[in-house]
This record gives C-alpha cells, structure tokens and sequence, in this order.
C-alpha cells in the first residue's frame, strides 16, 4: 500500500529499437495512487513500449519515480516489490495450477508461500470471478481464462503500481465490464496507480480517469481522459473522423464516422 501523496512520475524517457527512435521525450504524470490511466494510439504508437519501459523491461533514458522511489535505479526483484507488470501475451498454457502460478507470481514480488499467501491469492481469485479456476491447469484453460489469472497474478502481489498491457484482448463483453469494474474498485481501495493500454476508446471514456495519448513515440496529448479523447486528438492519433456522443443512460460512447487525411 502506497500513500495518499504518492504520485508516479516518468519522464522524459527516450529510447530507441536499434537506431530507430521509439520513445521520445515521453512524459506521463503526475499520476496520483487511486485512479487509473489509459495509454492510447494506433498500433505501433509505442504504448507498450512504454508500459515495458515503466516496468523495467525496456531501456530507456530517463527517471521513473513512485514517490520518493527512483524505480529506474532498482534492480529486478526490488522493483517487483513495487510494480506488477501484466503482458499482453497470455500466461502459456503449460500444465499447471492456476492457483500454484499466483504463488509463484506472489513470491516474485517478495511474498512468502503460506497461509497468508493462499487466502490472499483465494480473495483475488473471487474477486475476479473466477474461484473455480484455481485447481484448474492452464493448458485446459481459454485464452481468455488464462487472461483472468494472469490479472490475479498481478493483483495478488498487492502492488503500488500496476501495469496492464491489453487485459481485455481475450475477454467477451461481460468480462471486459466486469474486470474494468473491478479495477476501479481495488485502484481506489488499495491507493493503487494503475496504468493500462487500451484499444476500446468507449471504455476508456467511461472507466479510467486520464490518459496518455500517443502518435509515433511522442506524447501529443495528456490529462483528464474526457480532454484526451477528442475529435481532434482522434484524427491527430488514428487518421479518422470521430465524434463523441452519449447514450440514453448519459455514458460517453466514440463513433467513427469515416477515415480523415491527417496520417
């Protein structure tokens, strides 16, 4: 658990794939522990770029700071005592217990097996739904299964900084609302920061409170997710021609009207 007065802030970060320039100046906070933001941009913007680089897995110049805590400097096991990191590449499907690959996670993070363990990744396990799959083997699972238990993975070690890459690629409909749910009530209880790529405009709208837009590696909009999500930037970030409009229930919803000149 983080305090109340805990921000992540990363950046400028620049870094490169080769000598080809992927990340450049990239700045993301302030972002205070309780709220959730979106990374947003067409395919190949470098979301997921970035997200590897706030995790550690992708070098980069520049800081990355939770609090006082210069993430940037830690090495591997210290860092996951801070930051859980969520791929967008399913969990494999290899024959074993969901339940065992959460106490696996856990103890990379720092905790140890026991029974403190075990009823904390059972708490995760229902809260996403899915109790019944702890005993199950990964390889019997669907891909968006093992999805939902590479998400408690991430959520059992309990962290200050959460990164998700596409967690909702897999998952039918019912699944994407309820995990969105579900994220915005343990953001808010644990003062988590979490941060999450996503493709689905709608949902970022209704669901996180900021965003980090981005186009070919450069940051061309930030804040308030509703100030991000515009018909402007939506041209800028995507080359189309986009509106917002609101449902009979009062929810923000991006329709697509055609395709614009700006890419």
């Amino acid at each position: 658990m983080i305090s109340e007065t805990t921000f992540l802030c990363a950046g400028p970060l620049t870094g490169h794939r080769g000598r080809r320039l992927v990340l450049d100046a990239v700045e993301t906070g302030p972002l205070p522990g309780g709220t959730i933001t979106a990374l947003l941009g067409a395919n190949g913007s470098g979301k997921s770029t970035l997200l590897r680089a706030i995790a550690g897995l992708f070098p980069v110049q520049g800081p990355v700071w939770l609090g006082p805590h210069d993430l940037g400097a830690m090495r591997a096991p210290e860092r996951a005592k801070y930051c859980a990191y969520m791929p967008q590449t399913l969990p494999p499907p290899i024959h074993i217990q969901a339940m065992e690959t959460i106490l696996i996670s856990m103890q990379a993070g720092g905790t140890r097996a026991n029974d403190h363990a075990f009823k904390t990744a059972e708490s995760v396990l229902a809260c996403l739904g899915i109790s019944d799959l702890a005993l199950r083997f990964l390889d019997e699972l669907s891909g968006g299964q093992r999805q939902l238990v590479g998400l408690a993975q991430a959520l059992a070690r309990s962290p200050a900084l959460l990164l998700l890459d596409e967690p909702l690629s897999a998952l039918d409909l019912r699944h994407q609302f309820e995990v969105m749910r579900m994220l915005r009530r343990e953001t808010e209880a644990r003062n988590m920061i979490t941060v999450i790529v996503l493709h689905d405009l709608t949902m970022a709208l209704r669901r996180t409170d900021a965003a980090v837009m981005l186009s070919t590696g450069r940051v061309i909009a930030r804040g308030a997710v509703e100030d991000v999500i515009t018909p402007a930037g939506l041209s800028q970030a995507f080359g189309v021609q986009a509106r917002i409009e609101r449902s009979t229930q009062g929810d923000p919803v991006v329709l697509v009207d055609g395709v614009s000149d700006v890419l």
